[in-house]
C-alpha cells in the first residue's frame, strides 16, 4: 500500500504525483479506496480549472483543451474500477459537479 504520507501529498495535488488517470489505476501500492479518492479529487479540481478557465482565471501554462481531456480520462478511470454509476456519468448538475 503508499505510503500514507505519499497519498496525502498525493491528494493536494494530484497532477503533480500522477500524469495520467491510468497511472493511478495501475498503481500497485494503492487500495481501491485511495485510487477512487485520487480520482475523484483530481475530478473536482480539473472541474474546478475548467470553471477558472471559463471565467479567465488560469494561469497561462495551463494548455487549451487539456484540463477537459484529463476530465474524460478521470471519469473513465472511476467507471473502469466501478466508483461511478451510470447514472452518474450524465451533465453534472453544476460545472463543479455539486447539486
Amino acid at each position: 500500500m503508499m505510503n500514507n504520507a505519499r497519498f496525502e501529498n498525493a491528494l493536494t495535488d494530484v497532477a503533480k504525483v500522477f500524469a495520467d488517470p491510468k497511472e493511478i489505476i495501475g498503481s500497485d501500492d494503492l487500495s481501491h479506496q485511495q485510487k477512487v479518492k485520487l480520482l475523484r479529487q483530481w475530478e473536482f479540481d480539473l472541474r474546478e480549472n475548467l470553471v477558472a478557465s471559463e471565467e479567465n482565471m488560469t494561469a497561462e501554462t495551463t494548455p487549451e483543451g487539456h484540463s477537459a481531456e484529463l476530465l474524460r480520462g478521470v471519469r473513465k478511470a472511476l467507471l473502469a474500477i466501478g466508483a461511478v454509476d451510470h447514472k452518474d456519468e450524465s451533465a453534472a448538475p453544476t460545472k463543479t459537479g455539486g447539486a
